[in-house]
Parts: structure tokens; C-alpha cells; sequence
């Protein structure tokens, strides 16, 4: 299958400052080279860029909506040409850009199932943030409850029905976040369901029977601690390698995965960094291995 890589390399609309120096440090320790080990043919990464002068004073969603639009320029040409996609994204922002591609690519009508394993809801809105950080928001603002000028700059051209969404993983919500997750149609799978893998499994077959392709989107915070101890946003008692690999082997083997993205590494803190560097590299090409086969355009557009 050929692969190829698009990197975001920004932490919000501040290109490679701390998290948006991930995708640069993976790139740097040879990512291409693991996604090729694992049986792919893989393209040379290229990245998503803002102009300085697209930046606008005291707008950041805004901005990162126009950082987005860049990434979904990129993804949608990698899936013009049936190219499976791997975005390397600074932080958790960068999906509005990822799903606006699938759109372009496909058609505002195409069904996008979205899979989000992580540690964090990130559905909250402004009204429901207790610290109205961005990053804790990008589920949300796929589904149109919020952001709807990020959306606009992204190039998002229809939101993900709630009924189209699974957060798996997740041991870290704000309570007020967490009422409105549960007021939706979203599937929610904690650490403990998701361990069990069988809970997830069925799940993410559910949601490929009702969808054309999907979006499967990885925050490393979701691996424990330990494994990624550079982590910026660190909750205990996160899943393995083995497991958060097994999970995304079952996304794959719908066959409906188009895209998927590997966010939020924190390559600073020297020796931690490393660490957080090597965990994901094993992961990349651990779980790029089980990822056989992505829907062509024409039968997605079907």
C-alpha cells in the first residue's frame, strides 16, 4: 500500500514550538524508514505551512483554521491518489485540517466515521472549558458544536454527526465536558473497556458498517507515562504499546481507515524526550504494519 506522510508541524499557529517540533523530530529519527519496514511504499513527508502574513493578532482558532486549510490541501491530494495518509501533527488542532481533506477529496456528503483514541475527551466548547485551552476542543468542533470560524478557514465543508464519533481510551474528562459528551450520540470506551479490545472492536466495526471511510486519530497521551514521559498533558494509568497497537489493527482491518494521525509528541526534555521519540517510532510501525488496505476515491464516492 503506498503511504503518504503530511506533517503539521505547529503547536496551535506557532510553527515548531514545542509540540509542533514532533513531527520534525519523527521525521529527523527516520519515520519513512519504519512505515517502509512495515511492507508500505511510502512517499516523502511534506508539510503543512501558515504564512506569516495569513496570521492574525489575537484570532488563533481562526489561524490554526488556516493552518488546517494548508493540511487539507495536502491530504486531499495524497487521496487523490488513493494514498493512505499518515499526518504527524503538532497537537490535537490539526484534525479539523485532516477531516476538511477527506471532505475535498471525497465529497461534503461522504460519510466520515471518526475514531479518537486518547486520554482526553477533547469535547470541550468555550462555554464548557474550565481552561479554555484549544487543544481540548477539536471533537467538538468537528461536530459542530463549537469553532465555527475555525471550521470556516479549515475548509471543513459539513460537520461529523456525534452518531459518527468514537473517543476510546479516554481516563480525563472535565465534568462539564463529560455532560455534554454523554448528551450526544458519541461512543465513549474508557482505558478499562478499551484494554479489553473486544469492546473497541465491535464498536469500530459498528461505525464502519454506517460510514465510507475513517479517520482514525491518535494522541500519545493515551500510552502510560512511562512510555512517553516527555508527555505534555500527562494522565496515569495509560494503555501499552501492545494495546493501543491492537487497537488500531482493528481499525485497520475494516479496510475503511483513509487517514490517519499521530499527535501531541513532546520531543524536548533530553533523555525523556528520546524515550517519548522511540515509543512512538515503535508504535508507527507497529501499527502501520496491520494497515493493508484504504478505500479508493471512486468507492468511497460511491
Amino acid at each position: 500500500m503506498r503511504i503518504e506522510i503530511v506533517t503539521v508541524p505547529y503547536r496551535y499557529d506557532e510553527f515548531n514550538q514545542g509540540l509542533g517540533a514532533g513531527p520534525q523530530a519523527l521525521v529527523s529519527a527516520g519515520v519513512a524508514a519504519r512505515i517502509a519496514a512495515a511492507g508500505h511504499e511510502v512517499a516523502n513527508p511534506v508539510a503543512a505551512s501558515l504564512d506569516s502574513s495569513n496570521k492574525e493578532s489575537g484570532q488563533t482558532a481562526v489561524n490554526i483554521g488556516r493552518l488546517g486549510s494548508s493540511t487539507a490541501l495536502l491530504v486531499a491530494d495524497a487521496r487523490s491518489r488513493d494514498s493512505a495518509v499518515v499526518c504527524l501533527t503538532g497537537d490535537d488542532t490539526a484534525a479539523i485540517g485532516v477531516v476538511a481533506g477527506l471532505q475535498q477529496a471525497h465529497g461534503a456528503s461522504v460519510k466520515i466515521g471518526v475514531i479518537w483514541i486518547d486520554a482526553h475527551g477533547d469535547f470541550n466548547t468555550p462555554q464548557t472549558s474550565f481552561s479554555g485551552i484549544l487543544a481540548g476542543m477539536p471533537v467538538a468542533v468537528l461536530a459542530g458544536l463549537a469553532g465555527p470560524r475555525w471550521r470556516d478557514a479549515a475548509g471543513q465543508l459539513a460537520v461529523v454527526p456525534t452518531d459518527r464519533i468514537l473517543i476510546a481510551g479516554v481516563r480525563d474528562l472535565d465534568n462539564q465536558e463529560e455532560s455534554l459528551l454523554r448528551a450526544t450520540a458519541a461512543t465513549v470506551l474508557d482505558g478499562d473497556k478499551a484494554r479489553a479490545l473486544a469492546p473497541f472492536a465491535d464498536a469500530v466495526n459498528e461505525l464502519a458498517s454506517r460510514c465510507d471511510l475513517l479517520y482514525l486519530h491518535l494522541d500519545l497521551d493515551v500510552l502510560d507515562p512511562e512510555l512517553v514521559p516527555s508527555a505534555s498533558t500527562p494522565a496515569p494509568l495509560g494503555l501499552d504499546i501492545k494495546t493501543v497497537s491492537a487497537m488500531m489493527s482493528a481499525a485497520y482491518d475494516t479496510g475503511a481507515v483513509a487517514a490517519t494521525s499521530f499527535s501531541s509528541l513532546n520531543p524536548g526534555g533530553g533523555r525523556l524526550g528520546q524515550r517519548s521519540i522511540s515509543t512512538t517510532l515503535a508504535l508507527i510501525e507497529r501499527a502501520t504494519a496491520a494497515w493493508s488496505a484504504t478505500p479508493t476515491l471512486d468507492a468511497a464516492r460511491a
